[in-house]
């Protein structure tokens, strides 16, 4: 048997019906052009046929007496479970995928069996289809299922195709064959936590000048954050809603300001949330506060327990111009890097468990309606392959994360870069934030006003650069390389449009209707009907 780690365990013991601890991943695919016969079908039938399931993913929950948790492995696992295949009615658009997406995601994961599901969606428009698969958190954290979705993709478009669940992924760990073991590995756990202890007390106490106002410690305190409509508990409906924005241009806004692409992509999240405020006639007059998941794992790891930190990051108050908030974002975000690179991986550990234990016990007791809010909204970006990848022939287009809403909070926005593209998943409470693809539209605005104004600021520098340059006595070849880099900016800031604009640029909305719409799946054994939303 193998030990859950008491992170893996948190969320086991938190989740709820109105709250599952699963994360996602949605994968468009486009199928192969000239194609004889049923693509989608002949797909899931090689699926199907590679019924060999390795580890991890032939591992189950089982609970000591104690309450401990620990994976067993699982020697009758129905395949015909995990995967499945559907299909979308006529027309097969995204609005219909996305509905079909938010019924799934609000669904809680067999704890009777091994934590992860996939299922084949067909049926979409353009020759298209998708894949949907989830897995519960407590099996895997961000970095390590970004691994897991891109196992059994290749960049050959001829390469054989290989179900991710016939790779065994090498374990770090042994498994725990005796109970000495586990004492043993209990008590370096134990260890490691109290060395975490000097670094862990001085950045509680930071904190806790802090909300006295006493000491301005670089990272915000918890439950300070500002009211939000989606700062509430989530209930069990989901919404999701997608976006896309070109990679080489969030660089570009980057090199020209100073930037980190993290910088750039959460300061466009800031200012699509109060865009998206101030047309509900919402005013913010504190900055939001973004949770923000930091990886913790080597790049060697392999292990597919969670090794992630939750920080909170301070973001940018109302009024202030794209690049003005972009540069507020940009300092909040060094200061964050300075004051968690003084502590220990067990501190950041013990202080997620810590603060996010808290935000459970207000929700649990509906304390969130009383108290200010842990944070409001959580963002991650999480990089992936910059090439692009197939599976028996069909290229993924896009690859969009489906993620988890937090206690105490309903809103969560991810984004994965692929193959030049940063795509965005958004997920949220159906009753808390129901129009999410507005929000989705005002992400896609915020990139265009955000670029603009970079691109203005630069070349109205760069004028004043030209007319510095005229009044010099430089040489005549200098000047001339100089005008030519000039003009290259120049004509970047007068024409963004023509530069990589991604394909996706606007996503239909998500239609808002009493009834919502029939999806029909039909799996090898049977047909059957269910509401797209509940």
């Amino acid at each position: 048997m193998q030990a859950l780690t008491l992170v893996d365990m948190g969320f086991l013991y938190t989740e709820t019906v109105a709250s599952p601890k699963h994360v996602a991943g949605l994968q468009i695919f486009t199928a192969p052009k000239n194609y004889e016969g049923n693509f989608t079908r002949d797909l899931f039938d090689n699926l199907m046929s590679q019924d060999e399931i390795k580890k991890p993913f032939n591992l189950k929950l089982k609970k000591q007496l104690t309450g401990q948790y620990y994976w067993k492995e699982d020697d009758n696992i129905d395949l015909s479970y995990h995967v499945r295949f559907a299909m979308l009615p006529q027309p097969g658009n995204e609005s219909q995928l996305l509905h079909f997406v938010e019924h799934q995601h609000e669904t809680l994961l067999d704890r009777n069996r091994p934590l992860w599901e996939m299922i084949l969606i067909d049926g979409l428009e353009d020759n298209k289809f998708a894949i949907y698969l989830k897995a519960h958190h407590a099996f895997t954290d961000g970095a390590k299922a970004n691994q897991l979705l891109m196992s059994y993709l290749s960049k050959n478009t001829d390469a054989p195709m290989t179900a991710f669940w016939n790779i065994e992924l090498e374990q770090k760990e042994k498994q725990l064959d005796s109970m000495l073991s586990s004492l043993t590995k209990t008590s370096k756990k134990l260890a490691d936590q109290v060395k975490s202890i000097p670094s862990l007390t001085k950045l509680t106490t930071k904190l806790l000048f802090q909300a006295a106002n006493v000491y301005k410690a670089d990272m915000p305190t918890p439950f300070m954050a500002p009211k939000t409509p989606f700062s509430v508990s989530p209930k069990r409906a989901r919404r999701a809603a997608v976006s896309a924005l070109s990679l080489t241009r969030v660089k570009r806004i980057g090199k020209m300001t100073g930037a980190t692409i993290n910088d750039v992509v959460v300061t466009i999240c800031d200012m699509a949330i109060h865009n998206y405020l101030e047309s509900k006639n919402f005013t913010l007059k504190k900055p939001l506060v973004a949770q923000m998941p930091m990886s913790l794992r080597d790049a060697s790891d392999t292990v597919t327990n969670n090794q992630v930190a939750i920080s909170l990051v301070e973001l940018a108050y109302h009024g202030e111009s794209p690049l003005e908030r972009l540069m507020t974002i940009k300092d909040s975000c060094i200061k964050l890097k300075n004051e968690t690179r003084l502590l220990t991986k067990e501190a950041l550990t013990s202080y997620t468990m810590a603060s996010q234990g808290l935000a459970v016990v207000s929700e649990f007791f509906n304390l969130d309606t009383v108290l200010p809010p842990m944070g409001n909204v959580l963002i991650s970006n999480v990089p992936g392959p910059q090439h692009p990848l197939y599976m028996m022939g069909a290229k993924m287009e896009q690859c969009f994360p489906i993620s988890v809403l937090p206690p105490g909070m309903s809103l969560n926005i991810t984004l994965y870069s692929y193959n030049g593209l940063i795509n965005v998943g958004l997920v949220s409470c159906r009753s808390a934030l129901p129009d999410l693809a507005d929000l989705a539209d005002y992400i896609n605005k915020a990139f265009i006003e955000l670029e603009s104004e970079v691109l203005k600021s630069a070349s109205i520098s760069v004028s004043e650069q030209i007319a510095l340059l005229a009044m010099t006595n430089a040489n005549s070849d200098i000047k001339q390389e100089s005008l030519a880099v000039i003009e290259q900016i120049l004509a970047d800031a007068q024409n963004t449009t023509d530069i990589e604009t991604p394909p996706v640029t606007q996503q239909p909305k998500i239609s808002r209707v009493d009834t919502p719409p029939t999806d029909i799946i039909s799996t090898d054994t049977e047909t059957k009907t269910v509401s797209a939303s509940v």
